[in-house]
């Protein structure tokens, strides 16, 4: 195997996870609960399945040095103020401006990996990011400062820039690190610390949310995430960001099959500067690690 296959690997997963996280955001307004319950319960979950997968294919669970459980508590704290940020961004405001939001992460990346790595900022890469934030901003039909929409950025973009920290610290910290071992962990961690909010919320799941839940919990966070995780074991932080930026675009393909609404000019618009981007930065990675 040549070592540009896990690469070329990496991306083709990289894609597939895209595609699926493009409707985490569905479940937001599918799901009755606050944004703090579901990603309670949907950790709980994620991090049971994930532990069953990681000891039945490596037998064996635990981290490779003491210092990595710091490490994980400092990743699972960054994931969990993401999740809730996230899902209340869209709770407050809609779903297309929590994603829209959540997208500003790319950017912060593309800034912030020369800095830990120690590495040269490449002006196509700040060029990729300024084309994805002109896509993000195309997406937005209006944007009214006197409603909820404001508030909805606000959280969307400290989730961004939780994210993107946490991605690159993943990829940094654990790069040799098996990804469901390194999901495993962060997710225990987010649902250790939403335990005590489920114990004091008012909220109950109805029975459909519970499903709603096993879903979200197993298929767009336990499978999804160690997608992401596998995909940056072997590629930059900065081009799984901007490949991810694809979701907006895969979310507005789920509405127009699951919801019927029909995208106007502005998201068609948006969307193919971001998908232009995304493709960009995937070719570029390929090419060149064929020529290393």
């Amino acid at each position: 195997m040549s070592a540009a296959s896990p690469a070329k690997s990496a991306l083709l997963t990289l894609h597939f996870g895209a595609f699926m996280m493009g409707a985490t955001g569905l479940f937001s307004k599918l799901i009755q609960l606050p944004a703090w319950d579901i990603t309670g319960y949907r950790t709980w979950i994620a991090a049971a399945v994930l532990f069953i997968w990681v000891w039945w294919r490596e037998r064996n669970i635990a981290l490779k040095a003491p210092r990595d459980y710091g490490r994980m508590l400092v990743l699972g704290a960054l994931l969990a103020l993401h999740w809730v940020t996230f899902f209340y961004s869209m709770q407050v405001a809609n779903i297309a401006v929590g994603m829209i939001s959540l997208y500003a992460y790319p950017v912060v990346t593309v800034f912030l990996e020369p800095w830990i790595k120690r590495t040269k900022l490449d002006w196509r890469d700040v060029l990729s990011g300024m084309l994805v934030l002109c896509g993000i901003y195309c997406l937005v039909p209006e944007f009214d400062v006197d409603n909820n929409t404001t508030q909805g950025v606000i959280w969307g973009v400290v989730s961004a820039v939780t994210f993107a920290v946490r991605n690159l610290l993943l990829s940094y910290w654990f790069s040799n690190q098996s990804a469901a071992r390194s999901m495993s962990y962060q997710v225990l961690i987010v649902a250790l610390l939403m335990t005590p909010v489920l114990f004091l919320s008012n909220h109950q799941p109805s029975e459909k949310d519970w499903w709603l839940l096993i879903c979200l919990g197993i298929i767009f966070t336990a499978v999804t995430h160690t997608l992401l995780g596998f995909s940056l074991r072997y590629l930059k932080a900065k081009t799984v960001g901007l490949v991810a930026c694809l979701q907006p675009v895969y979310a507005v393909v789920y509405e127009i099959f699951l919801l019927h609404e029909i995208p106007d000019s502005g998201t068609l618009i948006g969307g193919a500067i971001i998908m232009a981007a995304a493709i960009y930065e995937s070719v570029h990675e390929h090419h060149k690690t064929h020529s290393t």
